[in-house]
């Protein structure tokens, strides 16, 4: 079954991002932006929580899965990231602070957080978007391992894990271990959301299409208010209220939505390369000023939607074909849902 709303919030999420990203890049026009957008990495990780346990099979095994997943994320990302390493050496301009860093190289590729060469207080990979990965990568890995459990234990020894790993993580966080600060971080609990929301879903839950309009309103209300708390409670149980609204509102399947979708992936990783490219050609054309502010993030997300649509199909598509990766074995029926 195609969750048409879900597959249209991907791309909802991926846009918020870029627009966050977007609003941040020229000094002069962040005046006149509102910084917000990030919660689109809420929605992502919910909505991975909620794929999982969707996709879930009787016959899952724990090397299938976490192939299946592994070839489904690491591909693009190691692309992008060979890509931005080649780019610091050889183009070290086009990136305001980020500069080539071997370590950072190496760890990034293997998802090792770590501190980040451009801003020394954020634990981000060489290609900055990549820290969600390292959560995705995370909660991959733990998911497989629940997979030598009954399916009945699953999510109660996930979740057990997260939290002690959390627990431990914020007892050793001192401010010098970027391993301690990243898995620390509350937003890990939103794969938790996800996976109790799709377990209600299996077990028959459903709302009326009118009132998951008014959650759907209410939830984005809660986003907009911006509240200083937590993670987990300023975003995460916004983008709960999201995904879950999401489920049960009908639309219509629109071929350029799914697209979108599909393509959410590609430009999350890709966006930021376009970004630093108009960073440095719109400013001047554009000027000074709150219109053009606005016009440079409008300008900013269409560009960055049209370039991730090819690289969707010219790139991440090319790579996850089998013929290409034949050396990574897993299920087939999961690489196009998530």
């Amino acid at each position: 079954m195609r969750l048409h709303a879900l597959q249209y919030l991907r791309a909802f999420a991926a846009l918020a991002v870029v627009y966050s990203h977007s609003a941040m890049q020229v000094p002069e026009y962040e005046i006149f932006l509102r910084e917000t957008g990030s919660f689109g990495v809420d929605i992502f990780f919910v909505l991975s929580g909620f794929i999982m346990i969707y996709i879930a099979k009787p016959d899952d095994t724990p090397h299938a899965f976490f192939a299946n997943r592994v070839r489904r994320v690491i591909p693009l990302y190691w692309f992008f990231t060979g890509l931005m390493a080649a780019i610091l050496l050889f183009l070290p301009s086009t990136f305001k602070a980020t500069t080539f860093s071997l370590d950072s190289l190496l760890m990034s590729l293997a998802f090792i957080p770590h501190w980040s060469v451009a801003h020394s207080d954020h634990v981000w990979p060489l290609v900055a978007p990549g820290w969600s990965l390292v959560f995705e990568m995370y909660f991959y890995s733990v998911f497989a391992l629940s997979l030598f459990l009954a399916a009945r234990f699953r999510i109660a020894f996930i979740s057990a894990f997260i939290s002690i790993v959390f627990v431990l993580a914020s007892y050793f966080n001192d401010g010098e271990s970027a391993l301690a600060k990243f898995f620390s971080l509350s937003i890990v609990f939103e794969f938790i959301l996800g996976m109790l929301l799709a377990v209600a879903w299996k077990r028959g839950f459903r709302l009326p299409p009118s009132t998951s309009w008014y959650l759907l309103v209410f939830a984005l209300c809660l986003l907009l208010l911006d509240m200083p708390v937590v993670r987990i409670l300023k975003y995460g149980m916004a983008s709960f209220f999201i995904v879950l609204a999401c489920l049960f509102i009908r639309v219509k399947h629109y071929d350029w939505a799914v697209l979108l979708g599909d393509a959410s992936y590609a430009l999350y990783l890709s966006h930021i390369f376009t970004l630093g490219i108009l960073r440095k050609v719109l400013p001047p054309l554009l000027g000074d000023g709150g219109l053009a502010a606005y016009l440079f993030v409008v300008i900013s997300l269409v560009v960055c939607t049209l370039v991730s649509i090819p690289i969707h199909y010219l790139v991440d598509n090319w790579l996850l074909r089998h013929e290409r990766l034949n050396f990574i074995k897993g299920r087939t029926h999961a690489s196009s849902e998530a």
